[in-house]
């Protein structure tokens, strides 16, 4: 049997000590956490910047690290630094360096990289074995070229390595949620199938659970026919309902789960209520590929934001916004002659599920006004030259003199600063583990 304890669903959030203390009472022969995503979007990895910063990451990893130390059990991290390139893992480190230091304790770290020169994957785009995926563009030479970061998402592989290196910490770069889970228990000889299901269900820590929480940690264990989900805090529990419920999240497709070394089948999976808190799973099906396949992820510097906030609730303006729109986005046209984007977006009609929405029914509208330009500055100013046009709009039916919004801040132009977006966002057909280079730190 082997016992797993997912430490939250992401490092940086808040952890909860009592729960953490409780699941390692229970006998655990690894932590595992994930510590980023691609889910706020491009500008963590296009910047360099960390979400969560060095005191939240310390706060969350300090006293969870030294317990692994003193029950010699590994503390396996995934996508550190939250975008996991080098740069972010450079940062990382810092952190790590100083936990050792100031508790005087000495470890060996595994740092896996998962940065992608630029060569690289020119070299790979030229020889056909780039290809697009989720409705993404082709991938062309000038987006590669004009990324400043490119990572891979690593699978399995290299984690199984840095384990048999002897690790007491893995850091690695851009990784599969799953595979941090994945490694010891496929290591130890579990079966895969059963080790896949388990990892991909736990990788979010008690999210998984009722009431569920990212924040909180979760036990799995794995024996010869079943995989077992249990969160440490008392007053949560795993269902049937909430540990299914989780093929759901990130997934195109609820029962097929693609991962770089295979894919896992769930239509033949059974979930099964173990005890009051604790859910018992099993059948699902995996199958290996044979040769892996690797997401690959860049962003690239777009410019300077500034933004601005308001509320329209008369329904005249309302009626008429889009032409309103059209026509201040004219005027800016031919009042700027440099390059820039004015997007806007209006929370209460289309905002969110643009041209998929189903419910029409509005009375207020929040309207965001987005500049993203080459200098800040200008961003700026257009911003606040559309902001006051949309304030004093003479629309057909207009009564009142007076302003024709609501903003909430003051002032109304907010400078958001750097702007990245995604340049690559693409699929390798490829194996790419010779590129996950692993660095033996000892502290």
């Amino acid at each position: 049997m082997v016992r797993a304890l997912s430490l939250m669903g992401q490092l940086g959030y808040g952890y909860n000590r009592d729960s953490f203390l409780r699941g390692m009472s229970e006998g655990v022969d690894f932590i595992g956490v994930d510590a980023g995503s691609i889910d706020s979007g491009p500008y963590f990895l296009g910047s360099g910047n960390m979400k969560a910063n060095y005191d939240a990451t310390r706060s969350d990893l300090e006293f969870p690290l030294v317990t692994a130390l003193n029950k010699k059990i590994p503390f396996i991290i995934g996508s550190a630094g939250y975008a996991g390139g080098d740069v972010h893992l450079s940062k990382f480190m810092e952190i790590v360096e100083d936990i050792a230091k100031d508790n005087g304790i000495h470890l060996k770290v595994c740092v896996i990289h998962s940065d992608l020169d630029k060569n690289v994957v020119l070299k790979l785009f030229r020889e056909g074995k780039v290809k697009s995926y989720e409705g993404n563009p082709p991938l062309d030479e000038a987006d590669i070229l004009s990324s400043t970061h490119i990572v891979a998402q690593m699978g399995v592989k290299r984690f199984l390595e840095a384990l048999d290196l002897g690790a007491d910490l893995i850091v690695a770069g851009r990784a599969t949620d799953a595979s941090i889970y994945a490694a010891y228990p496929l290591m130890k000889g579990c079966d895969p199938s059963l080790v896949w299901h388990m990892a991909k269900i736990i990788e979010c820590g008690a999210l998984c659970a009722k009431p569920a929480s990212p924040s909180d940690a979760l036990l799995g264990w794995i024996d010869e026919d079943a995989f077992y989900l249990k969160p440490p805090n008392e007053m949560r529990r795993c269902t049937v309902d909430s540990a299914m419920a989780h093929a759901l999240y990130e997934n195109t497709n609820p029962f097929v789960i693609e991962e770089p070394d295979g894919t896992l089948l769930l239509e033949n999976a059974k979930y099964e209520q173990f005890d009051e808190r604790t859910v018992k799973v099993y059948g699902a099906e995996w199958r290996e590929r044979k040769n892996p396949t690797f997401k690959i992820e860049g962003a690239k510097f777009s410019g300077f934001r500034t933004i601005a906030l308001m509320g329209v609730r008369n329904p005249d303006m309302i009626e008429l916004l889009d032409d309103i729109l059209d026509d201040i986005r004219d005027e800016a046209e031919k009042m700027f002659k440099t390059n820039f984007k004015l997007t806007f977006r209006q929370y209460g009609k289309n905002g969110v599920l643009s041209d998929l929405e189903f419910d029409n029914r509005l009375h207020e509208i929040g309207l965001v006004v987005d500049v993203v330009a080459d200098e800040q500055k200008v961003a700026h100013k257009i911003c606040s030259v559309v902001k006051s046009r949309l304030q004093h709009y003479d629309y057909k039916g207009r009564v009142a003199t007076g302003a024709n919004v609501a903003f909430p801040y003051s002032p109304a132009e907010i400078d958001m600063g750097e702007v990245y977006e995604f340049s690559v966002y693409h699929l390798v057909d490829e194996d790419l583990n010779r590129y996950f280079t692993i660095e033996e730190i000892e502290l």
